[in-house]
This record gives C-alpha cells, sequence and structure tokens, in this order.
C-alpha cells in the first residue's frame, strides 16, 4: 500500500494516485485528517482503525522536508546579479578558486 503523505489534507488525489476507488468513495477527504493527526501523534489510531508509528528519524525528516520546503529554490536576487555582470562583461571566474573546490568534491569521495 503506498500512502502520499504530502496529500494527507482534503486534497484531491493526484491522477495516477494509488488510492482505490472505494477509499475514495467512502469519504476519503473526512479520513484524511485524521490520518494526519495520527501522523502528528504517532502512534495513535486513526478512524478505520490502523495506526501510523512514525520514527523518530521520520520526524526529523518531515520538519527538514518542512522547513526547506519554506525556502526560495532559487535566490533570485544573486541570479539577476550574475546575468547583468555576463552581460556587462565584468564577471571573472577565479580558477583557483574552482580547482580547489573539485579537489575537495574528488577528495570526498
Amino acid at each position: 500500500m503506498v500512502i502520499d503523505f504530502s496529500r494527507l489534507n482534503s486534497a484531491p488525489p493526484l491522477p495516477g494516485s494509488t488510492r482505490s476507488n472505494a477509499n475514495q468513495e467512502a469519504g476519503s477527504a473526512t479520513q484524511a485528517a485524521p490520518a494526519a493527526k495520527t501522523a502528528e501523534n504517532t502512534g495513535t489510531e486513526a478512524a478505520s482503525g490502523e495506526s501510523v508509528h512514525l520514527s523518530p528519524q521520520a520526524q526529523q525528516l518531515q520538519k527538514v522536508s518542512d522547513s526547506l520546503r519554506d525556502q526560495p529554490v532559487v535566490n533570485k536576487e544573486r541570479v539577476a546579479a550574475l546575468k547583468q555582470a555576463i552581460a556587462e562583461g565584468s564577471y571573472t571566474v577565479d580558477s583557483n578558486k574552482v580547482a580547489g573546490k573539485l579537489l575537495n568534491i574528488e577528495a570526498e569521495r
């Protein structure tokens, strides 16, 4: 059974979801809220009698995932500044810095 933890609220399932029609017809929107509470409380039973137990590592991963979701994917100001510098021809590459970072990456392997 596949559970889409990103869709525990009352949002409709994604196309191609693995949820069965029986769950959807039985009011999956009303059952989703208790499931979300179950995941948060780690150990209480949902309305269907099933329970979910998240390990401390899974709880920490969820918190990190939530905090990363709030972060911008791209630093738009930095990208704009770099584009402007490239367009003006004032962008320079520090080859020693690039080489040093490449060596660090290889050393970590």
